[in-house]
């Protein structure tokens, strides 16, 4: 219960009154209930949610409102594809980066060996410039959304 009229963003939102046992209060402020409960309670609906909620565990619960809440937002901007629209655009982006570090780097090996064989005459063997590129795996959507099953 807090905010104006001491009631959280999702009995705001419901036009009920908050109670100290409000499942929603510590997860939805006040002023969140115009755009994050409007989209989860659009989405998914006020009651499976605190049902949802109600099933975590309480160490549980705080993640499991962020993620409903994103994924309602992404779902309210793009019905079909939702947050994964997001995670696509992502990976794509990495690959971009990826591609673009690995031509950086073969222009800088370029550049070095380039230099070193037209620098001095003091060496006289063919220096090798060896680069380690990391290579970085995107985890799947199911690593980056945290999946709440119910415990029956």
């Amino acid at each position: 219960m807090t905010g104006p009229g001491s009631s959280c963003g999702a009995c705001k939102f419901l036009r009920r009154k908050c109670t100290s046992e409000c499942v929603f209060a510590p997860y939805f402020s006040y002023d969140q209930a115009a755009t994050h409960f409007l989209a989860v309670h659009k989405v998914f609906g006020a009651s499976n949610v605190s049902k949802l909620l109600l099933h975590l565990p309480v160490q549980s619960r705080s993640d499991a409102a962020i993620t409903i809440s994103y994924e309602a937002l992404a779902r309210m901007r793009d019905p079909i594809y939702g947050c994964v629209a997001h995670i696509f655009a992502l990976q794509q982006q990495i690959a971009s980066l990826q591609e673009e570090i690995e031509i950086l780097g073969h222009q800088m090996a370029n550049l070095t060996v380039g230099i070193a064989s037209h620098g001095s005459s003091q060496t006289t063997s063919n220096p090798t410039v060896r680069y380690r590129f990391a290579r970085f795996k995107m985890p799947s959507t199911c690593n980056i959304i945290r999946i709440y099953q119910l415990r029956k």
